[in-house]
């Protein structure tokens, strides 16, 4: 793939497929998210002078950019494969559902490279991934979709799963980042959970950005501004403009992944048709095919525009 021009007039250079890859794969960090990179950064660098590892808990709805946040973390954070070993800084992995220790343990193992990750009963999985966790030297554990530790019929605490996660927390010493819903806090909340709440007092919400007051208008208008300089077009799209900003949320609610969705797809009709900023018309079309199926019934924020080649 092309580099990425210091000037943006030369994107006009760069082939079209390699530009529809840079947006695809675009990362904004703003300051929300940097937040919560910090608060991980600093509980996996606490770990290696405590003797009782800490955990962070970061709850969000979907498209809040839980799962994002975590992997940009582990982005920075690579697994190093040697011929000797396999070096796993950061070892992530979902919770499954059902969620029980046996599937947890089986996700965990398939992780960090088990080969055989189902073999076994839970005890002898447990004490693979033991001996996984320091030979591959795991520093930091990242468990996704952590509400699975509630049972979603019932709405049961897991207990069993919980305690073997505490479990394994204590006898290992690496610290556990866990993204959930919102309602994921309610398993560390429950009355029988207490050992393990103690383990993640810190918790961070990511929410969908706001619109109501002036301060939320101007974060969100940030946030459209710092993705419009790093859209792999040859002229500013002005996205920040304060109508703009008002049609994209109303289109997507501040909801960071239903932004990217809009942004990312509107980009790529422009370069297909040959255009090098986002116009009302190309982000009309792309709410229509990315967004609008989501909101039946919704008029089209940007107006029905037929777009012109």
């Amino acid at each position: 793939m092309s580099k990425k021009p210091t000037d943006r007039k030369a994107y006009k250079k760069v082939p079209i497929e390699d530009r529809i890859q840079m947006v695809e794969s675009l990362y904004i960090n703003f300051p929300r998210n940097q937040s919560a990179l910090n608060a991980i950064g600093n509980c996996h660098s606490h770990a290696k002078l405590s003797k009782e590892p800490e955990g962070i808990l970061i709850l969000g709805d979907t498209g809040a950019g839980k799962t994002t946040v975590v992997k940009l973390y582990m982005r920075s954070h690579p697994r190093i494969v040697t011929e000797e070993v396999t070096v796993v800084p950061v070892l992530y992995a979902t919770v499954p559902v059902p969620a029980t220790c046996k599937s947890l343990v089986t996700a965990l193992l398939t992780a960090i490279g088990d080969p055989a990750a189902e073999k076994g009963s839970q005890v002898t999985q447990t004490l693979r991934l033991k001996r996984y966790i320091g030979a591959c030297k795991v520093e930091l554990l990242i468990l996704d979709e952590f509400q699975h530790f509630q049972d979603r019929e019932s709405l049961r605490v897991l207990k069993t799963v919980s305690d073997w996660l505490k479990v394994l927390m204590d006898e290992t010493g690496v610290p556990i980042v866990l993204a959930g819903l919102p309602y994921s806090h309610t398993v560390l909340d429950d009355e029988n959970n207490e050992q393990l709440r103690r383990r993640f007092a810190l918790r961070i919400e990511l929410a969908p950005f706001g619109f109501n007051t002036s301060r939320e208008r101007q974060d969100f208008r940030r946030f459209l501004s710092i993705i419009d300089e790093k859209l792999p077009l040859a002229e500013g799209s002005d996205l920040a403009d304060p109508a703009t900003a008002f049609c994209i949320y109303e289109a997507t609610d501040g909801v960071v992944a239903h932004v990217m969705k809009l942004i990312r797809r509107a980009t790529v009709i422009a370069l297909e048709s040959r255009r090098e900023k986002l116009t009302m018309e190309i982000l009309s079309l792309a709410y229509e095919q990315r967004l609008a199926a989501n909101n039946p019934g919704k008029r089209n924020p940007f107006g029905d525009v037929a777009l012109v080649a």
